[in-house]
């Protein structure tokens, strides 16, 4: 509960003459899976233990977001709220590796600073998690890795948006423009980075979808999206480059998962693509049953071509360790990672070098 309470603090301590964005990335339903006892308890009848305590977690935060918008209600702040809901990947579907590990409150020794005494905990997979009815999940190329809900609320939705379903295309990162540019009302010049530029990254890929969201109009004016240099979305096609493995290539029923999971989980199944590449109309066939590449050679050929030329656009890096940004985590961050250069520091010395870091 202690994001909760910061959340709530904060929303209590504001100004409400002057603008606020804050940002909750709830670690709740996410590996490993742990939730509160009362909220297992909830899903009792659920006999998988990933599934159980998966719900547990997303019901959990259902409460924790029911607590943050009510409080915004009391305060008077919901009218004048844009409130984004979204996710960054889809729910995770590998193999179980054990079992999970259950203890009871009545454990000798337990309580809120015990390991014990908590219900049930899985950490032994990333595991419980539903797509249906997309294919594959979380690591996977196939929609159920990258295709996720989202959800725009409160007040600033414009009366003729409220209650409408938006199909347009949409990535995670155009959430900066549309809310810089779309309801902050920054310009363009303004939301560029200028300082990312002047230090050799490439320009944002980001645009603005207000007016989709907004009822303004239903056409998204994003056209495609570059997912990894193997895989482009356009429109409604996706191409993945020949030769190439996708991972998680099965379907979880509406109940997964389930006693058959154990034994034949949705990550024993990798499925390669042919040559000229795998080709799938992700509107006509959500679930990606239809590898269709050879029925449509030269609309596998011009993305075969468009995916060659986006590819190059990729912003790569080493990731070799620098000393220095481990020195920085001490003397700028109290043990934590953080940015290092380009910040107006110079280390000190080379005292902290081997001590402990917190991530």
């Amino acid at each position: 509960y202690i994001f909760r309470d910061r959340m709530l603090q904060i929303l209590r301590s504001h100004d409400q003459s002057k603008p606020l964005f804050l940002q909750y990335d709830s670690k709740v339903a996410h590996y490993p899976l742990q939730a509160p006892l009362e909220y297992q308890e909830r899903f009792r009848h659920v006999k998988e233990d990933h599934r159980r305590v998966y719900h547990a977690m997303v019901n959990f935060l259902d409460d924790q977001i029911a607590n943050i918008t009510a409080t915004m209600k009391e305060l008077g702040m919901w009218e004048n709220t844009l409130f984004v809901l979204t996710s960054d990947n889809g729910g995770y579907v590998l193999s179980f590796d054990g079992v999970c590990n259950s203890t009871s409150p009545e454990w000798p020794g337990t309580g809120e600073g015990s390991d014990t005494g908590h219900g049930t905990v899985c950490f032994n997979g990333e595991a419980g998690s539903n797509n249906y009815p997309l294919r594959g999940g979380k690591y996977s190329s196939f929609e159920g890795g990258i295709r996720v809900n989202g959800l725009v609320s409160g007040g600033a939705v414009p009366e003729v948006a409220r209650g409408t379903k938006v199909e347009g295309m949409m990535h995670i990162a155009d959430w900066y423009r549309t809310l810089a540019e779309g309801v902050a009302g920054l310009t363009t010049a303004e939301v560029e980075d200028h300082w990312a530029e002047s230090s050799g990254l490439p320009p944002l890929d980001s645009i603005d979808m207000w007016p989709m969201l907004s009822g303004k109009n239903l056409t998204s004016p994003r056209e495609s999206i570059l997912f990894t240099e193997d895989l482009l979305i356009m429109g409604r096609w996706k191409y993945v480059r020949g030769g190439k493995g996708m991972w998680l290539a099965s379907w979880g029923g509406p109940r997964y998962p389930n006693a058959s999971t154990a034994s034949n989980p949705i990550a024993d199944y990798m499925m390669y693509c042919p040559p000229q590449g795998c080709l799938f109309d992700v509107v006509g066939d959500l679930g990606e049953y239809h590898e269709v590449s050879a029925e449509h050679p030269e609309l596998v050929k011009s993305m075969a071509a468009e995916l060659e030329r986006q590819s190059k656009s990729i912003w790569k890096t080493s990731h070799k360790i620098d000393p220095l940004c481990r020195r920085a985590a001490h003397e700028l961050y109290g043990g934590f990672f953080g940015p290092w250069k380009e910040v107006g520091w110079e280390p000190t010395d080379d005292a902290h070098n081997n001590s402990t870091l917190m991530v």
